[in-house]
């Protein structure tokens, strides 16, 4: 018995949470790996390419495959490689495995940005606006702190911590396998197949300046989220001279923790609105957070960096809302994919730089570069709405 379309947009919503949960569930163990395992910093620096690589490859070559194939085989192939990768860390020993996992990981990623999303986006018609746009836009906001903070907790407090997590993460893997085979399929599929693969990027007709302000919001956002990532442990180390695998979870987690609440106050406003609500927080939250790691302030970086999560939110769940607004079917997926594909260059280029950068600076002069990016792609965003606001003037004054 096949699920209704309200029950397949909960279903593919939860896979998409799912995919990014299961991606956030080995970045608390990356110091056990140190020390049980033998693994160095650049062994981690290297798996952590891959998996960026992976998830990039995965959006330029496969992003517009589910329009030929439909959303549900592209949904259950995402999910299937989770699975493997649970398994394959459950087995994990040295770099090998790990490598494997991550590749895994980020090519399923890759795979449920555009077409995972494109199977939401399709079901949700039902549901509110906002709701979509932002299952679409935040979803990797919330499983990947789901699967970092899960595993911390374990870390700290229990069993087996190298296997639990996964074993847990697995068994939710394969329930959602179970019901994806029951979801209808949300688009009638194409010829074309071989030709899809072929990398291009998709770029919406007449919506250059919400564009633009799109690649500010997500520049600037995910950029900070690439530093949490990459430096989140030694931050609560050295900066907030903190040694606690929860607190440094916690830390990393906290830059995306409210960004449903975002999403939700997103709903609330004019799309423009919310867009320079969101970025204007967001440069208060990047001072705030500057100020918090020079005087070594724990609460003050807790609340800035949940602040950033709200200014995500709200600025990206509105960008994607106007984005996919009277957009075709078939174009969503490529849509999504090019979208994510800036998302990802915003977190993985800023992060390459800084890994170089980190063996003659210091952890907080680092955070001010990636301060004064993020601040400067905001600029972007903001003065993008004002321009779209004066050519949709223009436009009425012409007609």
């Amino acid at each position: 018995m096949k699920l209704q379309s309200n029950a397949t947009f909960w279903v593919a919503s939860c896979a998409f949470v799912l995919v990014f949960m299961t991606s956030g569930t080995p970045i608390s163990l990356f110091n056990l790996y140190r020390v049980e395992n033998g693994l160095t910093n650049a062994d981690l620096g290297v798996v952590s390419l891959a998996y960026f690589i992976s998830a990039a490859v995965a959006l330029l070559m496969f992003g517009r495959l589910s329009n030929h194939i439909g959303r549900k085989p592209m949904a259950l192939i995402a999910i299937g490689c989770c699975a493997l990768s649970c398994i394959l860390l459950m087995l994990m020993t040295d770099v090998t495995l790990l490598f494997a996992a991550r590749l895994l990981q980020g090519f399923a990623c890759g795979v449920a940005t555009s077409s995972i999303g494109a199977y939401a986006v399709d079901a949700g018609e039902h549901q509110p606006k906002w709701l979509v746009a932002a299952v679409a836009s935040t979803s990797p906001m919330v499983g990947i702190p789901l699967g970092a903070i899960s595993s911390g907790a374990l870390v700290t407090w229990g069993p087996y911590p190298k296997i639990t997590i996964f074993a847990l993460v697995l068994t939710l893997l394969l329930v959602c396998l179970a019901l994806l085979f029951n979801c209808r399929e949300t688009i009638n599929r194409q010829p074309g197949a071989l030709a899809s693969l072929r990398p291009s990027l998709h770029l919406p007709t007449g919506k250059t300046f919400i564009f633009v302000a799109t690649a500010g919001v997500v520049i600037s956002t995910w950029s900070a989220g690439g530093f949490y990532q990459a430096f989140g442990p030694s931050i609560v180390a050295e900066q907030l001279a903190m040694d606690s695998a929860i607190v440094a979870a916690i830390a990393f987690s906290s830059i995306m923790g409210l960004t449903p609440f975002g999403s939700y106050l997103s709903g609330r406003l004019s799309p423009r609105r919310a867009v320079q609500s969101g970025m204007a927080l967001f440069c208060v939250a990047v001072m705030s957070i500057t100020l918090a790691l020079q005087q070594g302030g724990l609460v003050l970086f807790i609340v800035a960096s949940l602040s950033v999560g709200i200014a995500q939110g709200l600025a990206s769940t509105a960008c994607i809302k106007l984005l996919l607004q009277d957009e075709p079917q078939h174009y969503r997926a490529g849509l999504l994919s090019t979208v994510y594909i800036i998302s990802y260059s915003g977190a993985v280029l800023p992060a390459f730089g800084a890994s170089i950068a980190a063996n003659w600076f210091s952890v907080f002069t680092v955070w001010c570069g990636y301060a004064v990016l993020g601040v400067g792609a905001a600029a972007i965003a903001l003065m993008a709405t004002v321009l779209v606001r004066r050519s949709r003037q223009a436009e009425v004054v012409g007609s």
